[in-house]
């Protein structure tokens, strides 16, 4: 390529990056960047505390220009590559990486924009239940039981209509990505996985308190027309292996009021932090 085109590449690049910085983003588009950033997590770019971060910067982010700080220095997986996160911004032709497992994993899937698939997409069995309320709650628990043999998980992330977790394989040092939206999917390859990695047990939280917080989260958190985006089961970022896991349950409205929540496993709600703009 001549250097005048690559200049004028750059040029439109940064024409689209101006445009689209400011261009507010949608609980999808916050989703596609977690799952990129759950990607980096599996593939070693991103530490544990960094993977923590960047979700919850993710999560709270406005607009496109917001969530493109937070993937400007990663590679991106071909499954993500038409999702508008990824369109939206100004990315060099050297990061992209689409490595053959992750596409022909992505198209097996049905993943067109990455890990965003909802029950919606479905088109037999049973519909999924929401999976950020009581009864979705239970239903995940006893699929995983069933699908696994236990409920242990090195982090799990649960959307209404999906969930996102790794774990071990059968070698406590490899940790694999899985997708679940009625059906467990792998996603991406196996990944190196510390020796000392903590895990949660997921199934031994109290689910009846879990289920009444739940249903009453959004008017907990004061915001108007509000609802779950998303719920986390995890160990605090940076605390000690022996540290007790939290339930964090996000709340957000179509006009981007969020508010949060912090349960105990135990159902003690710990702290509740109210509408915030």
């Amino acid at each position: 390529m001549r250097s005048d085109e690559i200049a004028g590449d750059e040029r439109s690049g940064a024409v689209m990056a101006s445009t689209t910085s400011r261009v507010r983003a949608r609980d999808d588009d916050r989703a596609d960047v977690c799952g990129l950033i759950d990607a980096a997590l599996a593939d070693g770019q991103l530490s544990s505390d960094e993977h923590a971060a960047r979700t919850a910067a993710a999560m709270k982010a406005e607009y496109f220009g917001e969530l493109d700080k937070l993937t400007w220095d990663l590679q991106i997986p071909g499954a993500f590559a038409d999702t508008p996160v990824v369109r939206g911004g100004v990315r060099r032709r050297t990061r992209w990486w689409i490595p053959v497992g992750v596409l022909l994993v992505a198209a097996l899937l049905g993943m067109g924009a990455g890990c965003v698939g909802s029950a919606a997409d479905k088109t037999s069995g049973p519909p999924l239940p929401d999976l950020t309320t009581g009864a979705g709650q239970a239903y995940f628990i006893d699929r995983y039981r069933a699908e696994f043999g236990d409920t242990v998980a090195d982090d799990l992330t649960i959307y209404p209509g999906y969930a996102l977790f790794h774990r071990s394989t059968d070698n406590p040092l490899k940790s694999q990505y899985y997708h679940f939206d009625g059906d467990f999917d792998e996603f991406g390859s196996e990944s190196a996985r510390k020796p000392t990695t903590p895990t949660v047990d997921f199934g031994t939280v109290n689910l009846p308190v879990l289920a009444r917080l739940l249903a009453g989260a959004v008017d907990s958190v004061k915001v108007p027309n509000g609802r779950i985006s998303h719920m986390s089961l995890a160990l605090p970022s940076g605390s000690e292996p022996d540290a007790a896991p939290l339930v964090s349950i996000y709340v957000r409205n179509e006009a981007q009021d969020s508010g949060s929540m912090e349960i105990a496993f135990d159902g003690e709600v710990l702290e509740v932090s109210p509408l915030r703009k």
